[in-house]
């Protein structure tokens, strides 16, 4: 692909999940985003060939760049490597990017239609939220004591989960709270669960949210 065929994809994939955001899945026209890009619908349509095709390279796009933004986070937290880093990434970068929030969210007003729809892309992305995996592996690594029940405290956080991205989904009133005083209640509430091992090497436990990161963001791909 050449460069001119590389920036009118990246126009219109920029301009694909503006018009998501703002107007929905099933309001959205391929002449939407035409028009939103300055091309005639054919050149849109040489590109994508149907409006599922670019919504699915949309969210694919979004998907990569909340990896780097959760992985952003990790690196520059100075906690990173505690259990409660891992929510504080995803809730950061979640903040930052409102497209990824609706994707992880399911949001109905963003995708409609698309969310019921056989063979979307959201039937065949990995789900990365499962808390077990790396609850194991951070106690393993002796970042969580040994005497704390993971399969438990990862039952409770990935039932969690759903209603912590929704945070990032609602605006906060008086039935909704704030995304961060829902943050700042969850880091409560998991430093009273997962107490870590004395001593507990942060810098090991960073290394495994690090590889299990790139871990996903390599299923993601394959999921392409």
């Amino acid at each position: 692909m050449g460069t001119a065929d590389q920036v009118r994809e990246r126009t219109i994939l920029d301009a694909t999940a503006e018009l998501l955001l703002r107007i929905g899945y099933d309001k959205l026209t391929m002449g939407d985003v035409a028009d939103a890009v300055s091309l005639h619908r054919g050149l849109v349509y040489l590109v994508f060939k149907s409006k599922d095709e670019l919504v699915e390279a949309v969210v694919h796009d979004e998907l990569s760049r909340y990896a780097d933004a959760w992985r952003e986070h990790l690196e520059a937290d100075p906690r990173a490597g505690d259990v409660a880093s891992v929510y504080r990434a995803m809730m950061g970068a979640l903040k930052t990017l409102p497209l990824a929030a609706a994707i992880v969210a399911r949001a109905e007003d963003v995708f409609g239609k698309y969310l019921r729809k056989r063979g979307s892309v959201f039937e065949r992305l990995p789900e990365i939220s499962r808390s077990g995996d790396f609850l194991r592996a951070m106690r393993e690594a002796g970042a969580v004591h040994r005497d704390v029940d993971v399969r438990a405290v990862a039952y409770i956080l990935d039932a969690l989960t759903p209603a912590i991205r929704r945070a990032f989904q609602e605006p906060a009133n008086g039935d909704v709270p704030s995304s961060a005083a829902v943050l700042a209640v969850l880091e409560k509430m998991i430093e009273c669960a997962v107490p870590p091992a004395e001593g507990a090497d942060l810098a090991a436990g960073k290394a495994i949210l690090l590889n299990l990161l790139t871990g996903a963001r390599s299923a993601f791909n394959e999921a392409s």
